[in-house]
């Protein structure tokens, strides 16, 4: 049976249209090329109702990787630094948005169209990945694993860019970049940088106390990182600077990598896929299979890493990633293997310390199924806080039925005896065990008579001892009669005549009958008539059924048992009955005849009154009522 959580969570929408983004907000584009287009409309079509616009700013380092050739072919070129007059052009900004000169292209007419083209290919994914490449991003990640900044990884997968999508110029791109890369030494993990001064970043962000940074395009960081975005907006000094430095609270050089490595490839399964072996294998299969090497017990730790960071920046996008990506490797919370087993309770932590309820609810409502108790109950469950410990005992109750009481104390039992030996064994017993144990108890005291429970119960008594099955429905039989009470007492006594009709030469059974009689020959007398009110055990209200409820042929039969007439049980249930309706009544016609004598006693004063007679005089000795009395 597959978990309900069985899929990924849904991904909110991609948030990386930066084609989108610019047009909406082409005012705060940190761009640093400026198109002025034609004063014409020709290419707008009919229909369209918004014109389009007649500046538009882009980004040199983009343009580069899709465009070859000189600016000048497109048209004019000047320069906002230099101040020249730009004829035919209105008044334009100084500076940029980002505050810095900026190129002007007064593109000529019969360019328009190639210009809005060229400017809306150069915010697809792909040529972000080839701006990623042609930074040296994929080398300065490699030698990362040599200076020891990704020591956790073991095994180091090298992305196949040619097989991005992209038309053939961004393909020509990558090729010449990788012919270019067999020629050129490694460089530096101390920032991302090469010659070209256009793929060269402008944003170097640092971590405190540590000699790694990383130097990025800021209009990414605009574009893709909502805290960046609000910073470079404020008011605050750090607005206007070019370098950054991030608490190490919520910061490491793997997370602060990975945060780098989403802002341009905008594919966060990019970024794990070459840490492990066969870690793609294992996040996509939909169980634990013993062909497929898991994951390292480490990638908890650096996925909380990459987690904090993201709420830091409020990625939302990659928080949602690591969120789906933590339920793949719970293979969708429909796997009870060894792996599994590992790794529920981590990720259990993770969504609970992080208030992620897609990610502890449905791994505690799995862990809580009964038929995964042997499976997934191991050393790792004692790592959950007490507030998980808790829920998972509740959502194990909350599952409690007739039908699976007795497998649950079964599984239950056998968990005890497996950590009998075990040094956690004080912490399985009282976190866990014991109380579910108990519950158990409890509810087959209540219910000891309904068929599923006997039925399954015998079953487990066939089993001859030593057997585990017939030790654990001895202790069960044992556990329920230690709770018997005048509440119970009729369900036990029932389930107890069942089992003596189905099993007839058990010890067990005959135990069983045993200690019930010397029970009820004991409190028999206890057990006076009252009407059921119907409420179930469940309900959390008391009841018990006395024997004016019973079959005659049952009653009969416990006469013969405990040795007491049948007279006798029949007569104190009629006399207790008649004594509380004659108490009833006495108390009731005491009450009317209170009544009564207060009212005469009021006419009597009254006519006393009348008759001038001092209310001095008028003695209780006096009064006939009274001496009556």
């Amino acid at each position: 049976m597959s978990s309900p959580l069985a899929q990924p969570i849904s991904i909110p929408p991609d948030q990386f249209a930066l084609e989108d983004q610019l047009i909406s907000h082409p005012e705060d584009s940190y761009g640093d090329v400026l198109f002025v287009m034609p004063n014409n409309n020709k290419h707008a079509s009919l229909r369209q109702t918004i014109p389009l616009p007649s500046r538009i700013w882009a980004h040199s380092a983009l343009l580069s990787v899709t465009y070859f050739k000189p600016l000048s072919r497109l048209g004019e070129i000047y320069s906002s630094a230099n101040d020249e007059v730009v004829h035919g052009v209105d008044i334009l900004p100084r500076t940029s948005p980002c505050n810095l000169p900026y190129t002007i292209v007064v593109v000529s007419p019969e360019n328009d169209l190639v210009v809005r083209k060229l400017v809306a290919s150069c915010y697809r994914p792909v040529v972000i990945r080839n701006l990623w490449e042609k930074m040296g991003g994929k080398r300065e990640m490699l030698s990362a694993l040599d200076e020891g900044v990704l020591s956790s990884c073991n095994y180091v997968k090298s992305h196949d860019t040619s097989a991005m999508e992209g038309n053939a110029v961004t393909q020509q791109v990558v090729h010449d970049y990788t012919e270019d890369s067999e020629n050129t030494t490694t460089s530096s993990f101390a920032s991302f940088s090469v010659q070209d001064q256009l793929f060269q970043g402008d944003m170097t962000l640092k971590i405190e106390g540590e000699k790694v940074s990383f130097t990025l395009h800021k209009f990414l960081l605009d574009l893709r990182v909502p805290y960046f975005s609000t910073m470079f907006r404020s008011a605050f000094s750090e607005a206007s600077k070019n370098e950054h430095t991030l608490s190490s609270e919520y910061f490491t050089p793997l997370s602060l990598a990975i945060v780098v490595q989403y802002i341009y490839l905008d594919d966060a399964e990019l970024l794990f896929s070459w840490k492990w072996t066969d870690f793609a294998r294992y996040v996509n299969s939909t169980k634990c299979t013993t062909d497929i090497n898991p994951p390292s017990q480490d990638i908890f730790d650096i996925f909380v890493d990459a987690l904090i960071s993201a709420k830091f920046l409020q990625l939302e996008s990659l928080e949602w990633w690591i969120t789906n990506c933590l339920i793949k490797i719970a293979h969708g919370f429909s796997c009870s293997g060894a792996q599994c087993a590992r790794f529920l309770p981590g990720i259990a932590i993770m969504g609970y310390q992080n208030n992620i309820t897609e990610l502890y609810k449905p791994c505690i409502s799995w862990l809580a199924k009964h038929s995964n108790i042997s499976f997934l109950w191991k050393r790792n469950l004692l790592s959950l806080p007490d507030e998980l410990k808790a829920d998972l005992v509740d959502e194990v109750k909350s599952r409690v039925a007739v039908s699976n009481v007795t497998p649950l104390y079964l599984r239950l039992y056998n968990l005890r005896k497996n950590t009998e030996t075990s040094i956690f064994k004080d912490d399985w017993d009282q976190s866990l065990v014991s109380p579910l144990l108990e519950y158990c108890g409890d509810f087959v005291s209540a219910h000891f008579a309904e068929p599923r429970i006997v039925f399954s119960a015998a079953r487990g008594i066939h089993h001859k001892p030593p057997s585990t099955t017939y030790n654990a429905i001895e202790d069960l039989f044992n556990l329920a009669l230690s709770k018997l009470n005048k509440f119970n007492a009729t369900a036990i006594w029932r389930g107890a005549d069942c089992y003596a009709k189905l099993i007839t030469s058990a010890p067990i059974v005959d135990r069983l009958n045993q200690a019930v009689i010397s029970w009820f020959a004991e409190n028999w007398q206890g057990l006076v008539v009252m009407q059921s009110n119907g409420h179930s055990f469940m309900s959390g209200k008391t009841e018990f059924i006395g024997f004016n409820e019973w079959p005659e042929e049952s009653l009969q039969k416990l006469s013969m048992q405990i040795k007491v007439p049948l007279s006798d049980l029949k007569g104190l249930g009629a006399a207790a009955k008649s004594f509380e309706q004659r108490k009833e009544k006495w108390l009731e016609r005491c009450r009317i005849d209170e009544v009564n004598r207060l009212m005469r006693r009021r006419e009597f004063l009254k006519v006393r009154e009348d008759d001038n007679y001092p209310f001095s005089s008028v003695s209780l000795s006096a009064d006939p009522f009274v001496e009556n009395q």
